[in-house]
């Protein structure tokens, strides 16, 4: 097991998926192998097993020092608020961490900085990240730009659908509205870090 697992220093990925598509399923398997990771779960039952749940308030530097760690934050009422004191937490730590955020759209609107600050900057400070959502357009338009590897189960709206046409192209677009259950997920991958993941065969954007 590596810090980041199937992911590097400069991953910044998002999931994508209709409710009962497989989003959350495909993002804890993404993270299988990862040994050093903070879900954020809004619902408090999607990731139940994947480590000790704690409360954002709970997550400091000693918690997030070890060579394992695999932390579950349930927010509390304030979910905004709590997800910025989660990225900040994660930010302050010694780094070589992953965050997994799932549900995003539950608090993009009033998190569009913090989570644009993630993409943009985190790295920085050895955070990764994992933004799943049921629809696309609730990933602020900035993260969306600038994720390093998108993996799309069915998309049905047609905002969603021309949101990923813009950024990943056409051919992405048609294989997120044409995807079935059973098929594979649709993957695009920055195209300046396709020869780190050669095993796949991303779309051209």
């Amino acid at each position: 097991m590596q810090p980041f697992g199937l992911l590097d220093h400069r991953s910044h990925e998002l999931v994508l998926g209709v409710p009962g598509s497989g989003k959350t399923h495909h993002a804890r398997a993404r993270l299988a192998s990862a040994r050093r990771v903070v879900f954020f779960d809004p619902t408090g039952h999607d990731y139940v097993d994947e480590g000790e749940q704690v409360s954002p308030a709970d997550l400091d530097r000693e918690l997030l020092s070890g060579t394992v760690v695999r932390l579950v934050v349930v927010p509390g009422d304030d979910v905004p608020a709590d997800f910025a004191a989660t990225v900040a937490a994660c930010r302050a730590s010694d780094g070589g961490v992953v965050l997994c955020a799932d549900e995003v759209g539950d608090y993009a609107p009033h998190c569009a900085d913090v989570l644009t600050r993630l993409h943009r900057n985190g790295h920085h400070d050895g955070v990764v990240s994992v933004l799943v959502s049921q629809c696309a357009i609730d990933i602020p338009k900035t993260c969306r730009r600038t994720a390093t590897r998108v993996t799309s189960l069915l998309q049905t709206a047609s905002a969603d659908l021309d949101a990923l046409e813009t950024e990943y192209g056409p051919e992405f677009r048609e294989r997120v509205a044409r995807w079935r259950p059973g098929d594979p997920p649709a993957v695009w991958t920055l195209p300046t870090l396709r020869h780190h993941h050669r095993k796949e065969a991303p779309c051209r954007s």
